[in-house]
């Protein structure tokens, strides 16, 4: 290796001292979130409780105070006088503020008062040796909570950055710690100096300026905190002496009170009037997890009213109307269990479970009465498709995790109670709740990852549940399925861990997570969970809605109508024949009860109408599925067309003339085919064909004659669509055999036909594409016609349905789609081409079935042989 220049120097990097407000003020984006920082530091030093106090006695401006309230503020060094403009004396002794105050004097006596206030964190953890101040506490960026993940006690820590101590500058700007530490060897090393020598204190004091880390020109190692050695019995004596006081007596979980940390920050940056502390008593209660997750407590306390505050207790939600609980094992298995709590199910009769669709498993009124239903079911099967185009493996990467899902209906009325058989409810208490602790939260190792779920926040809604919603926006018992649940009748949590989803990295300003794939990836996992009881739901609602409909709805009387109609009809063609027969007047007598009749045939009449039109409707329904079909299309090979135009035709060869002009095309015989113009202008009207080929079949796709029933043979029919996708099949290198198509007609619409097999083909190209397996590609479809049916069977050699598809006729279900980005895992099918197909079959009477090849994918179609005259 040459030796370097003896002329270069190394020049190391200075890091300005402002860094410490780039990485604390500026980075933390509230206050809220600083008090969590420094909440997560109490957890992570094994204390059992923490305390936010505010000492705001006397920093805000009341309407009325005591004579206490007056002499405690001269004591602070407020002179009379200035407390006499602000304040005067009524009768009873008490005083009032100046109802005339001027807004420059209140202001200049609120300047004065802030000064007097505090914010206190306080835990009865470890404490901190002199060592671990200097090397942890006063190390930026400290990586010991990220190397040694563990407590003492056995805690997942939940710091890693090394930068929660800089949370203290967003809240004010002075502090002063006091700590006392454990000095079991069990807990820490033997406390020592900067020497290494062993010390006698029992604690320390440090004191830090944030405005010193102000200045032009200072770097961060120029600036310094005051560290003192103490020698006190107890945090509790230390506590004490700051804030006297104090109760400490609704502490249960704590007794000792011997050792631990106290953070006392002054210059507060904020106004914590009361209004203030209780929003973030507020926020704590939502940002904390329920007080059974761990053995952790937080109390929050105000000098200005004592008896106001308390515990921080997490809500625990107890009145849902579904509650869906996964637990992901390392196996990229998920356990969902699905409690039902919506139905009152003694309301519900016993013929509605004696219904076909009521004896499928876990929809039984045994299931009902049970209150939940249980299914295992793999990453894989969630998220279909994406399996077999992730070559990253990202489903390893997201480990365990739990989620908690409620869904709660804000209100409710007497028409959807006797449809649905759902229970009563406060539907106000309701509205509270899910205004306060509505939203799925994200948690890690019991600490809340902000702002995930958070109400008010752009991230409420980060699984995305209200443009799902949005996208597909049918009612819960809409026959064609679609119901996706709103964001806002929602709450749960997703717990997460430092120790199984080590994927999942911090943002430095500790304001959620780095977005990478893996994380995209799993909160797709988690709607599809949601869509678990989505399915569950939207199943029972059809059912019950449809149950009412044929015993009470409109369903019976659409019935009565039409038989009504038909013998209406039926009497007036009998009276007109009659009549033609037999021309005898009608007497006055019957004269009323004829006018009458002639009301209900002009009603039946109408009726007829209005079927007629209906069926004039279906057929611009046919044309608008092929619209849709051909859409399907463009959008899957729209990557083969490019800009049109309407010379496509001759455009090359006038090129090609007004080129041998000029030049002769001699001249290029030895040249590269790249760089002859010829050659080029020769692939350009390949190129050209090939788009003209497109739009041929493309506008072709929706011909008037293909918009009318006829009789249609399946040999001419399949040579002239083979040779419309002839194109495509060539260069996908596809072999599309119709060798078993028979001779056989059928009474059919040609735009259906294109329907069914331009949707099959382009799902079998999409097949190959995707497919891992080397061998020759093949379409093969089959026709032929027995005594009852004609059968169509059509079979490729792709790759076949997805092995996660665990209920392959799913697939005919409207918007159900594999097709999946690679990168964000979102789907990116139609999902309506097999519903198409589907629909379209049913129209005809005719039956569809999946068929299961050695290879690939099949499908049998068969129409009633009544199609084939």
């Amino acid at each position: 290796m040459e030796n370097l220049n003896p002329d270069n120097i190394v020049i190391p990097f200075r890091v300005s001292a402002r860094t410490a407000r780039l990485i604390g003020r500026e980075n933390v984006a509230t206050s809220k979130g600083a008090i969590i920082e420094l909440v997560k530091n109490a957890y992570d030093a094994d204390s059992k409780v923490c305390i936010v106090y505010f000492d705001n006695k006397y920093s805000s401006i009341l309407n009325e105070i005591d004579e206490e309230h007056f002499n405690g503020l001269l004591n602070l060094g407020v002179s009379e006088e200035q407390l006499n403009i602000v304040y005067k004396r009524n009768d009873e002794g008490d005083y009032i503020i100046d109802a005339e105050l001027e807004e420059e004097k209140k202001l200049a006596f609120k300047n004065i008062i802030s000064e007097f206030s505090a914010l206190y964190i306080i835990d009865f953890g470890e404490g901190m040796t002199q060592n671990i101040i200097r090397e942890h506490w006063m190390t930026i960026g400290t990586d010991n909570k990220a190397n040694d993940i563990f407590t003492k006690n056995g805690r997942v820590k939940s710091g890693a950055k090394g930068i929660g101590r800089f949370a203290l500058d967003k809240l004010g700007g002075r502090c002063e710690m006091t700590t006392i530490f454990n000095s079991n060897p069990n807990v820490h090393n033997p406390d020592t100096d900067i020497n290494g020598e062993l010390t006698n204190f029992t604690g320390y004091n440090w004191l830090v300026n944030w405005e010193d880390f102000e200045g032009d020109f200072k770097t961060i190692d120029k600036v310094g905190a005051i560290l003192k050695g103490l020698k006190s019995n107890s945090i509790k004596e230390e506590l004490l002496k700051k804030i006297p006081e104090i109760d400490l007596s609704k502490i249960e979980s704590e007794k000792e009170f011997k050792f631990g940390t106290i953070l006392k920050i002054t210059n507060l940056r904020d106004n914590w009037e009361d209004y203030f502390v209780e929003q973030v008593f507020n926020d704590l209660e939502v940002l904390v997890p329920p007080k059974e997750v761990g053995d952790f407590e937080i109390f929050l306390f105000s000098s200005l009213i004592k008896s106001k505050y308390g515990e921080v207790l997490g809500s625990v939600c107890d009145d849902f109307d579904y509650k869906l609980v996964a637990i992901a094992d390392d196996n990229q298995n998920v356990q969902i269990k699905i409690f039902r709590n919506e139905y009152a199910v003694e309301l519900i009769p016993n013929d509605f479970f004696e219904r076909e669709a009521m004896q499928k498993p876990n929809y039984q009124k045994s299931d009902f009465i049970k209150g939940y239903w249980e299914k295992s079911i793999t990453f894989s099967e969630l998220l279909k498709g994406y399996k077999d185009i992730d070559v990253d493996n990202t489903f390893n990467n997201i480990g365990l995790f739990r989620f908690s899902f409620y869904f709660l209906k804000r209100q409710s009325n007497s028409i959807d109670t006797k449809k649905f058989f759902t229970r009563g409810f406060m539907s106000n208490n309701r509205k509270d709740w899910l205004n306060k602790f509505g939203g799925v939260k994200l948690v890690r190792d019991n600490f809340r990852v902000r702002p995930y779920g958070e109400v008010n926040n752009v991230a409420f809604d980060w699984l995305g549940l209200g443009s799902r919603k949005t996208q597909s926006p049918a009612s819960v018992a809409k026959k064609e399925g679609g119901y996706k649940v709103e964001p806002d009748n929602v709450a749960g949590a997703v717990n997460i861990s430092r120790l199984t989803n080590v994927d999942f990295e911090d943002k430095s300003s500790r304001e959620g997570l780095q977005e990478n794939k893996t994380f995209r990836i799993f909160t797709l996992l988690l709607t599809q969970i949601i869509a678990e009881f989505e399915k569950d739901r939207a199943y029972i609602a059809r059912e019950m809605s449809d149950y009412d409909d044929i015993k009470y709805g409109p369903e019976r009387d659409r019935e009565k109508a039409e038989k009504l109609k038909n013998e209406i009809l039926a009497k007036s063609r009998a009276k007109k024949e009659a009549s033609a027969n037999n021309p005898t007047p009608l007497s006055d007598n019957n004269s009323q009860e004829t006018e009458s009749e002639k009301e209900k045939e002009i009603l039946a009449s109408e009726l007829d109408r209005k079927e007629e039109e209906i069926e004039k409707l279906k057929e611009e329904q046919k044309m608008l599925r092929a619209l849709a079909s051909s859409g399907i299309v463009l959008a899957s090979f729209s990557h083969d067309l490019s800009k049109l135009n309407d010379m496509l035709a001759i455009r090359t060869d006038r090129l090609r003339n007004l080129l041998v002009d000029k030049i002769i095309e001699s001249d290029y015989d030895n040249t590269e085919d790249r760089k002859n113009p010829f050659k080029l202008i020769e692939r350009i009207k390949l190129q050209d064909v090939k788009i003209q080929n497109w739009l041929n079949f493309s506008l072709g796709a929706t011909r008037k004659d293909k918009r009318t029933r006829r009789q249609l043979s399946f040999k001419p029919y399949f040579t002239n669509y083979k040779n419309d996708w002839l194109t495509v099949l060539n260069e996908k290198g596809i072999d599309y055999d119709l060798s078993e198509v028979e001779e056989v007609n059928m009474r059919v619409f040609e735009i259906d036909l294109d329907s069914i097999f331009n949707n099959l083909l382009v799902n079998s190209i999409d097949a190959f594409i995707i497919s891992k397996e080397n061998r020759p590609r093949q379409i093969k479809v089959k026709i032929n016609q027995n005594t009852k049916n004609l059968v169509i069977d059509y079979i490729d050699n792709g790759p076949g349905l997805s092995k996660d598809i665990t209920e392959p006729e799913k697939i005919f279900e409207p918007l159900f789609t594999t097709r999946r980005n690679l990168y964000t895992g979102e789907e990116e099918g139609t999902g309506l081409g097999m519903w198409l197909i589907k629909s379209i079959v049913n129209e005809n009477d005719g039956n569809i079935q999946l068929l299961y090849p050695e290879v690939g994918f099949g499908l049998r179609i068969t129409f009633p042989i009544k199609y084939n005259k």
